[in-house]
């Protein structure tokens, strides 16, 4: 396959049907390439194959499209290392054979895969298990149509098409059968799979101040916790003693420091 010439402006590459051309990429219908195919293509082209027909990506992404699929992508990043699950999530660019076979190759905008089993040094090798895609006005009908076919048959846990154009999210969640349903972009959406993630797309740079302040509220109240572990023994160990002795005004003072000293504690930690 003969390189393409490809076109540079601001940085950004993209194809014309010229290149196409010079390429070879002038097959039409179903089953006509392979992974192959793909492998074989110049390096920065980018293209997806259902069903062994290829989908060559004409154009650059939007900055508004790159600028949301990595802040739902760290969201979700996030999330895993909080929780310090085995799940791998990506942004872009990995190449995923959804069906295990030559004729079917995608490259999603966010990939979350929960199977290692799964991961080689090409990628994905089947079906993750969350999907999203960012909709760009030449692509609307491979996210809503070839796209949605090819996961809900792959075995796709949930799809997302977030669309920004009208500022809104379709959620597909395919392993429970449920009807498509329909998000704006203001919504903390909640990702099936999980009992707590939820996604926010209006917001999607305040997820980092937002962990950073629960784990320093959660720190708080772990310091404390110890602390408090830490007086109640001393203070069990000092009343055994004041008790002993008979004093008892000693040991009311102590009482009454330690009550004053765990409200001082909780105050300082809101």
């Amino acid at each position: 396959m003969e390189p393409a010439r490809i076109r540079k402006e601001d940085k950004r590459m993209y194809l014309t049907r010229e290149d196409l051309v010079r390429m070879g990429l002038t097959r039409r219908g179903k089953w006509q390439y392979t992974v192959a195919d793909i492998e074989a293509l110049p390096e920065g082209v980018h293209a997806e194959l259902i069903d062994g027909e290829l989908f060559v990506r004409m154009e650059a992404p939007s900055l508004e499209h790159e600028d949301i699929s990595m802040g739902l992508s760290f969201q979700v990043e996030l999330y895993i290392q909080r929780k310090k699950g085995k799940c791998r999530v990506y942004q872009g660019r990995l190449g995923v054979r959804i069906k295990k076979d030559i004729h079917n190759y995608v490259e999603p905008d966010i990939t979350l895969i929960c199977d290692e089993g799964k991961l080689d040094s090409k990628g994905c090798n089947g079906a993750p298990d969350f999907v999203v895609e960012v909709v760009s006005p030449s692509n609307r009908k491979m996210d809503y149509v070839h796209k949605l076919a090819l996961y809900r048959e792959a075995g796709v846990r949930e799809y997302w098409i977030v669309n920004p154009k009208h500022e809104r999210v379709t959620v597909y969640d395919f392993e429970h059968e449920k009807e498509p349903e329909l998000h704006p972009f203001s919504e903390r959406i909640k990702v099936g799979g999980y009992d707590d993630l939820y996604l926010n797309v209006a917001n999607r740079h305040s997820a980092y101040e937002e962990a950073v302040s629960e784990e320093r509220e959660a720190s708080r109240a772990e310091g404390h916790a110890e602390g408090m572990k830490e007086g109640e023994a001393r203070f069990a160990e000092l009343s055994a003693i004041l008790l002993q002795e008979g004093r008892a005004g000693d040991l009311t003072r102590a009482i009454t420091d330690l009550e004053y000293r765990d409200r001082l504690y909780r105050e300082n930690a809101l």
